[in-house]
């Protein structure tokens, strides 16, 4: 159990200087290093996580602008939307009734 004159040692620096703690100077050294580089780690690994987390949500919003301009190039490339532009605009071009044959 640690005393008043224990507690008064490590507050006012005698018990740093004691020959036992200058040994393990360089290990306090290594530790607060290796303290430090494990904090460090842990703030790059959070901001990958976020930066991941940001190109999930690009790649998502990329889908949909994907699914957008397909669904409207099907739309546009039918038949009976053509031949509708065709006749809206007045044109000459008019849809053909009779099937395609073919030629032997």
């Amino acid at each position: 159990m640690m005393t008043a004159q224990d507690i008064q040692g490590w507050l006012n620096g005698e018990k740093l200087r004691s020959e036992g703690v200058r040994k393990q100077y360089k290990l306090i050294a290594l530790i607060v290093f290796l303290i430090f580089v494990y904090i460090l780690a842990g703030y790059h690994a959070a901001k990958q996580q976020h930066y991941l987390s940001d190109l999930q949500k690009e790649v998502k919003d990329k889908k949909f602008e994907y699914l957008t301009i397909s669904s409207e190039l099907v739309k546009v490339s039918k038949m009976s939307y053509i031949s509708e532009q065709l006749e809206q605009r007045g044109s000459a071009i008019k849809e053909s009734r009779t099937p395609a044959t073919r030629i032997e």
